[in-house]
């Protein structure tokens, strides 16, 4: 009897090649975890180090300014090939050279070398002791067999719709809108998956992907489904495992920094006075989220600087600065439209948006917010920079290292176009520091950083509302996030007597 595991996900599949173009959190996001590898694996939770994946191990060299690492010569593409450095090196290289996503932290890598076919160097700039967090931490530094990829168009590749990964399963249908369908690789290289099939059932009432579970028509859901305002769909249902707590990122507002509407700090900081937390505590959920004016989580303790914090609730003195900066109200009371965006996949970002717009009104301001789907975000947010204020996820955890590629100058997710050489200097610092300490007293300099010039203003801790099936074991947190959090080649079914 064949055993399937069934996820219930709002979001369809745009394609199943996110080292091209990432769109978080859709279907695709979630094939692409399951069908392919990363060199290494560091989950959001893991603040102690990262984990193999396609490499065994790893050497730190030239003081974190190279980085060797040791493929396992098992591993296969499941079209038999042999996966090898090579495979590796023109994956991140080209990736790099394109400005595709897979490059968003490799920004410091000057040069990647197979040494022999299973051994692979990363050359950086400078050193960088926060590496493996960068190569490890998310899905779009995944790896592609070069031998289906080398001297095509990215763009057009019919493998992005029909990929060939060197993961535990293999996409076997796709029936956009309505489902995906992936089966267990057979005699696979790596650990073997105990399910059968992974089949993601496209259903865009986030409600009714709850319900599904709740049902038992499905034994998972991903992020964002479940939020605090829809916990009473799964009251009672003793078939439900709930995971329930703080969670690994926050949510800020960040400004257009290229835009000469920002250019005056004292507006940053005016909107920073004008944001009311009373207002964002209304809809948190003590023990699992919460408003937040830190500019780092206070999970992660060892960067954390609790002395800094955002601007506080001043609405007079968001008058006075706006005045000053020549930011006045017309004849009506009016200073101006504002564009504010989020990106609709994270359900939360719209009732900060109308917070954040409410609280704006209250100068002034004429707030148009809106939500944008995951493609519409990629071009107008990340490539385009057309927004004025943008909500947006700052993942904190587990490294801030991680957060240069959005606001150091060079970030390839520098969507704020952030350009800060105090900013750059900790990071680079903290790059070339080698222990945790000295790390951390760097990070700690970057959080003062942030606060002296207004980069962004913190809002929101986010809580986590993870509900699965009782049927099965070998969840993330349950393997010590030994593997991805959206993986389930570990998954098994729970042995009943």
């Amino acid at each position: 009897m064949s055993i399937d595991f069934v996820v219930a996900t709002p979001h369809d599949a745009v394609h199943f090649n996110d080292v091209h173009r990432n769109y978080t959190a859709t279907a695709g996001y979630l094939v692409c975890n399951n069908i392919y590898n990363r060199m290494v694996l560091t989950e959001w939770y893991n603040f102690d180090g990262s984990y193999p994946d396609l490499a065994t191990h790893w050497e730190m060299l030239d003081g974190a300014r190279r980085w060797r690492f040791h493929l396992n010569q098992a591993a296969r593409w499941q079209d038999g090939e042999k996966l090898t450095a090579h495979d590796v090196v023109y994956t991140h290289m080209h990736a790099k050279k394109m400005g595709y996503t897979g490059a968003m932290f490799l920004t410091d890598v000057e040069q990647i070398v197979a040494v022999n076919d299973h051994t692979v160097d990363y050359h950086l700039t400078a050193p960088n002791s926060g590496f493996l967090v960068q190569l490890g931490n998310f899905i779009f530094s995944h790896i592609l067999p070069r031998h289906l990829y080398e001297g095509t168009d990215w763009d057009t590749n019919p493998y992005n719709l029909k990929p060939v990964g060197s993961g535990p399963f293999r996409l076997v249908e796709w029936e956009k809108g309505k489902q995906i369908i992936l089966e267990k690789v057979q005699n696979h290289w790596g650990p073997q998956p105990e399910i059968d099939r992974l089949i993601l059932k496209i259903q865009p009432d986030r409600d009714e992907c709850v319900r599904m579970v709740v049902r038992g028509e499905a034994d998972f859901f991903p992020q964002d489904t479940l939020t605090f305002d829809r916990l009473h769909l799964i009251e009672g249902a003793d078939n439900v495992e709930l995971m329930r707590g703080e969670g690994p990122g926050m949510a800020l507002l960040d400004f257009n920094h290229g835009s000469p509407m920002w250019a005056d700090q004292r507006r940053r900081d005016a909107i920073a006075h004008a944001v009311n937390r009373a207002d964002i505590a209304k809809v948190a959920d003590p023990g699992a989220s919460q408003a937040w004016d830190h500019y780092l989580l206070g999970s992660v303790k060892w960067a954390f600087n609790p002395d800094v914090k955002a601007p506080g609730f001043d609405p007079a003195m968001s008058e006075k600065l706006l005045d000053e900066s020549g930011f006045t109200r017309d004849a009506q009371g009016s200073r101006g439209k504002l564009r504010l965006f989020y990106m609709d996949t994270f359900y939360g970002h719209k009732n900060l948006s109308a917070i954040v717009a409410r609280n704006l009104g209250e100068l002034g301001f004429e707030v148009e917010y809106d939500g944008l789907n995951s493609v519409d975000w990629s071009r107008r947010i990340r490539r385009e920079h057309d927004f004025d204020l943008i909500i947006v996820g700052g993942t904190m955890s587990p490294d801030i290292e991680i957060t240069a590629t959005k606001y150091a100058s060079n970030g390839l997710n520098n969507m704020g176009l952030h350009h800060n050489a105090d900013a750059d200097a900790a990071y680079a610092a903290a790059r070339s520091a080698t222990s945790r300490k000295e790390r951390g007293d760097h990070y700690k300099r970057l959080q003062e950083i942030w606060r002296r010039d207004c980069e962004f203003v913190p809002l929101f801790w986010y809580g986590t509302y993870y509900a699965r099936s009782r049927r099965f074991f070998g969840w993330a947190d349950q393997l010590d996030y030994s593997v991805p959090w959206w993986h389930w080649g570990r998954i098994r079914p729970v042995e009943t007597t």
